[in-house]
């Protein structure tokens, strides 16, 4: 009898039955497996497999005993979404980085910053599923054509890009966000329930809803063009911004062609980048703390994007600097940021012990009218100001006011740091709050 034909045939016959189907892991082990696309005569995915020293690719793959099957793909879904084919090696982090940017700056004529923040979406949409929060990209700019065109550019070095246009809460909701796509999307109108949608599927373990008591998890990377500048400042607080001009460049140029020769030779190295760094523990050394609250998280997932290499890490963060100064400027005409930056200025000079809310109004008044603001603010509109705010008032013969305590000031020095206001900066000599904050952020 020749029992090892038998295994084997028996094998063989269980093998469809008893595969897992699996769009990609990790093992334990720092294995993976990755959805890569199938050889032209197939309208399926393949798998590939790495062990972390080589990768295999196949219709099935083996790893300790179980065998994995990528799943069927509807037809139009399997065309639309960009897969690689395999991986290859790339010589550096930076080498990779830096040949990203240049094609944006070579096919669009974009400037060198806006082409770099570009790369550095791209690489992060292959470490996403990694990182505390997905790197989500808005671009703005008049001309629709060079909008599409970059979201083209975008499809071939972003991971599983799949290009979208004029999409739906609804619509949204059934994308197979299991297959762990990219969403570029073209966009001229975004309501207020769809731009809630996209803010809240940039956060991990944020699940939705769904039909049938399903729960939905819209987590994942999204780079969206849209001409309306509402829509854009809507959806500016912590993501990646991109202003394009008009270009000289004959759109054509971009031809199908070649985006899948441009796709060909990234893709693979792209998925070897994610194939070494995936498994690393994904903490950063690069200093954020002097990026504002809306701009901080943002500039670390960049940073947790380039474990190889620290220095690029740090020059991806710095980046982000123009439009972290531009949140400053809007931040300083904000009622609320100017009624803190004077409490907190008084709560240094140590001689006043309580303030008027009347006093208070006229000087955050003066305050934003030497900063543009021509909006006046009312004595009673502080008082609602200072109750969001946390900060108590009380009633005395003059009218309400703030007693500058200890918890009061204690509660002012907290919100100076959320609202990075540039004197909080250095702890201010013989402040206990100011010590105390300093001694808290420095942990």
């Amino acid at each position: 009898m020749n029992t090892k034909g038998k295994t084997e045939a028996k094998r063989a016959a269980n093998t469809k039955s008893d595969c897992i189907i699996s769009t990609g892991q990790i093992f334990a082990d720092g294995a993976m497996v990755e959805l890569v696309s199938a050889s032209p005569g197939l309208r399926k995915p393949s798998l590939l497999l790495w062990n972390g020293k080589k990768a295999t690719v196949g219709p099935r793959v083996e790893h300790d005993g179980c065998i994995y099957q990528a799943p069927d793909l509807a037809p139009s879904l399997y065309h639309a979404m960009r897969l690689p084919s395999r991986s290859s090696g790339y010589r550096s982090a930076r080498s990779l980085f830096t040949a990203i940017a240049d094609l944006f700056q070579h096919h669009l004529d974009l400037p060198e910053r806006e082409s770099s923040l570009l790369a550095c979406f791209a690489i992060s949409t292959w470490l996403a599923d990694h990182l505390p929060t997905a790197p989500n990209l808005v671009i703005s700019g008049p001309q629709p054509e060079l909008g599409i065109d970059l979201l083209r550019l975008l499809s071939c070095v972003c991971h599983h890009s799949l290009m979208l246009a004029e999409v739906t809460p609804g619509s949204l909701r059934s994308l197979p966000m299991q297959l762990g796509p990219t969403l570029l999307i073209n966009q001229q109108e975004m309501k207020p329930n769809l731009q809630r949608l996209v803010r809240a599927s940039s956060h991990r373990g944020l699940h939705l809803p769904g039909n049938g008591g399903r729960l939905v998890d819209l987590y994942g990377p999204k780079a969206i063009f849209c001409e309306d500048d509402a829509v854009v400042d809507a959806l500016s607080g912590g993501v990646i911004q991109i202003s394009v001009t008009p270009s000289q460049l004959q759109s054509s140029a971009l031809s199908e062609q070649v985006q899948n020769e441009i796709a060909n030779s990234f893709q693979p190295r792209l998925l070897m980048y994610r194939l070494r760094n995936s498994g690393k523990g994904h903490r950063s050394q690069v200093d954020v703390s002097t990026f504002t609250f809306a701009t901080r998280q943002l500039a670390r997932t960049l940073a947790l994007c380039f474990p190889e290499d620290s220095g690029l890490a740090w020059d991806a963060v710095q980046l982000l600097q123009p439009q972290d100064d531009e949140v400053r400027r809007q931040r300083s005409l904000d009622v609320n940021c100017a009624i803190v930056q004077i409490l907190w200025a008084i709560t240094h000079k140590g001689k006043q012990r309580e303030m008027q809310v009347d006093e208070l109004a006229k000087d955050v008044n003066v305050l934003l009218r030497s900063l543009g603001e021509t909006r006046v603010h009312s004595p009673e509109q502080i008082g609602w100001k200072l109750k969001s705010l946390n900060i108590p008032r009380h009633s005395s013969s003059s009218g309400r006011q703030i007693l500058l305590d200890r918890d009061t000031n204690r509660s002012i020095h907290r919100l100076a740091r959320a609202y990075a206001l540039p004197s909080t900066q250095r702890a201010e000599a013989g402040c206990p709050d100011c010590n105390q904050e300093e001694a808290t952020l420095s942990k």
